[in-house]
């Protein structure tokens, strides 16, 4: 499973993905969304918007946390620039991250771009879940999709009311 979505994802990558690098990118996405929360927090004029934007980065800094877990209990190993470089040879990685609205943008485009994000985040874990071994690490990761999805409920019903 992790091979074939990889390859589609990174045809270049080929092989040599393991589950380390998923993870490093899944915790520069958590990292991503935190701040991205907590600056739309500080421009937010909406008292709710502002609420839900903090409690959305406080829980993206718990899966930050998660990850870093995970990966500081492995074996460190050496990063390979020449896996780096294939597996963003054409840009790929940089495609997965979407670029904010305008900071003039409207609360609605925020929140529209926010859910945008969420539902790319329980896409990418759902397709990983799978690759772990121990089923404790499997149920953490199902949690942390039931979280990305109810983080887009609540975006969207902020949407339904702006």
């Amino acid at each position: 499973m992790l091979r074939s979505l990889v390859s589609r994802i990174f045809p270049s990558f080929k092989k040599r993905i393991r589950l380390r690098h998923i993870l490093h990118l899944g915790s520069v996405m958590e990292t991503q969304a935190e701040a991205f929360y907590r600056q739309f927090a500080q421009e937010a004029q909406d008292e709710d918007v502002r609420e839900l934007c903090l409690e959305l980065a406080n829980e993206e800094r718990k899966h930050f946390g998660f990850i870093q877990d995970i990966l500081s209990r492995w074996k460190s190993l050496p990063v390979n620039k020449g896996d780096l470089k294939a597996m963003d040879g054409d840009g790929r990685l940089r495609r997965l991250f979407l670029s904010p609205p305008d900071p003039d943008g409207t609360e609605k485009e925020f929140i529209e771009y926010a859910m945008n994000e969420e539902k790319k985040m329980v896409y990418f874990y759902m397709n990983f879940e799978k690759e772990f071994t121990h089923e404790w690490r499997k149920m953490k990761l199902w949690s942390m999709v039931k979280e990305e999805m109810e983080h887009v409920k609540k975006l969207e019903s902020m949407l339904s009311k702006n």
